[in-house]
């Protein structure tokens, strides 16, 4: 390995600056793919060069998941080829792309959460003698395993008791193990920092960067910095074609914005003029008086006012997702009060806070926010089915058609109607779903909890112009995110966490004094 290193806040990474001399590890030739008529790839190109991290990046509906599932099997090219260490070869499944070495870390966590570590890393690869699992020996190979990889985590605990990062790790575990029979395998890492926080991410990045010798790594991600950060190559995908490669040292967050899109990204990318001013708020609607969750919560109090978007930020373990779900319900609150327009309330459970005024968007959208299997109509009306009736006690299907057809179009969700799954739409439309579910139901306080996690930068700019227009309208915002950019560009005010409370008052975020990332870190760690 070359030596390389950046001045990054926590993390010191070795880089290839200089593409590698000969055979590439695995080199795509013009492959392409179709769907009823509709290209999603068209004559790609891509070679890996064994010990690089190499970046993937597009918006969604590029073509990056048609391309991650073409190169581990799940999909067959129209045409095109794959060669593996100069071979051509054809991968017909998962498991013939992993017995060349090549698997994938899936976005959504693919763990099973009550079985143990070592069970979900042996799944489908069990060892047994006359029908009887050798458990003792494939937690001691399980273990040996993941410490060899240099990953910290218990096999023999259940799954549903580690930590968010622990899973992440357990997944690239699994990556490694179903390729671990081949040579320099290359691990495909989709949204891999998808709900990480801070240390979480330096972790992974630090993981990666120990094991570039002994495999590599492909990057997908919407966070443009993490990529320049980690990466030693860029491919730039735009409607299913590649557009452009960069050496990472030659990149920008612009430029790749710029390629993606197909246009300039506007300068004030999260709408800073837009922000309403102190002077312009209306009087305080959610009052927060020492609030608790058990030992691990509180007390914290604080107010928001009309049009305001509160801001929440912390370190895992912090506080700020607790605080998020105690405020909507999601999580009992063991002792304090919450005041939302002049209603006192304990927060007992969503459907409580939901009657109260206030709307919930989970981290987790997918397994939390949405019902996947259910139409844009279901999910849109959820939140006010109980008060959509007429004379009679059943629902009014009229009115329930007609806010979803309102709320598609106010909100441009790209879908093929109504009654389409919400399971097929792209992250960004998954979102704008959630958020709809509460417009249609005229909810004046929404908690938002990393509202813009796994969408991509066109999706992520149209949820902030909608996030201004909200407040525009009166609607206040509880913004909790990992994303101290997106925090500090949208907030009004900003409150840092630590341990369960805040540490300190709620910082000065307004359109002429936003506070720099360093200043809210140390307040953070």
């Amino acid at each position: 390995m070359s030596e390389y290193s950046v001045d990054t806040k926590k993390t010191d990474l070795t880089r290839n600056d200089s593409k590698p001399t000969g055979e590439a590890s695995l080199r795509v030739e013009g492959v392409s793919k179709s769907f009823r008529h509709v290209d999603a790839l068209t004559d790609v190109s891509l070679e890996l060069n064994r010990g690089e991290v190499v970046g993937l990046v597009g918006e969604n509906g590029a073509g990056k998941s048609t391309l991650l599932n073409i190169l581990t099997g799940v999909l067959q090219s129209d045409a095109g080829k794959i060669y593996r260490d100069g071979t051509a070869v054809e991968f017909n499944g998962p498991q013939e792309a992993a017995s060349y070495g090549v698997s994938l870390v899936h976005q959504e966590q693919d763990v099973i959460t009550y079985f143990r570590g070592y069970e979900n890393l042996f799944l489908g690869r069990e060892r047994e003698s006359i029908g009887i699992l050798k458990k003792g020996e494939m937690s001691k190979r399980a273990q040996a395993f993941v410490d060899d990889l240099g990953i910290h985590i218990d096999v023999d605990k259940f799954v549903k008791n580690y930590s968010f990062n622990e899973r992440q790790m357990l997944e690239i575990a699994k990556a490694f193990h179903v390729s671990s029979k081949a040579e320099n395998p290359i691990i495909l890492l989709d949204e891999p920092t998808a709900g990480l926080e801070e240390d979480g991410r330096e972790l992974l990045f630090n993981l990666v960067n120990d094991l570039r010798e002994e495999a590599t790594f492909v990057f997908v991600s919407h966070e443009l910095d993490e990529v320049l950060e980690i990466t030693d190559r860029i491919y730039v995908l735009k409607d299913g074609e590649m557009v452009d490669e960069y050496v990472t040292t030659d990149a920008t967050t612009d430029k790749l914005q710029r390629s993606m899109v197909g246009r300039e990204t506007s300068t004030e990318y999260y709408r800073v003029p837009e922000q309403r001013h102190e002077s312009t708020l209306g009087d305080s609607v959610l009052e927060v008086n020492d609030i608790q969750a058990e030992e691990e919560l509180g007390p914290i109090s604080f107010s928001v006012q009309r049009g305001e978007i509160f801001g929440i930020v912390g370190v895992e373990g912090s506080g700020k997702e607790r605080l998020g779900r105690v405020l909507a319900g999601a999580t009992p609150a063991t002792d304090g009060t919450l005041t939302v327009n002049g209603t006192n309330v304990k927060p007992k459970s969503p459907t409580e806070m939901v009657d109260t005024g206030v709307g919930y968007i989970p981290k987790d959208r997918k397994s939390e926010g949405l019902l996947l299997y259910q139409s844009v109509l279901k999910n849109t009306s959820l939140a006010m089915v109980r008060t959509m009736h007429g004379r009679l006690p059943f629902l009014d299907t009229d009115a329930e058609s007609s806010v979803t057809e309102e709320m598609i179009e106010d909100l441009n969700i790209k879908t093929p109607g109504p009654n389409a799954l919400v399971h097929g739409l792209s992250g960004g439309n998954q979102q704008k779903v959630v958020i709809a579910r509460w417009l249609a139901h005229e909810t004046p306080i929404l908690v938002m909890d990393n509202v813009t996690r796994g969408i991509d930068v066109g999706a992520k700019e149209e949820v902030y112009r909608l996030c201004r227009e909200l407040t525009d309208n009166g609607i206040s915002i509880v913004l909790i995110g990992d994303e101290l950019p997106e925090v500090i560009g949208l907030s009004n005010r900003i409150a840092v966490m630590e341990d369960g409370s805040f540490a300190g008052e709620p910082i000065d975020a307004s359109p002429d004094a936003k506070p720099t990332e360093e200043k809210l870190i140390e307040l953070m760690v």
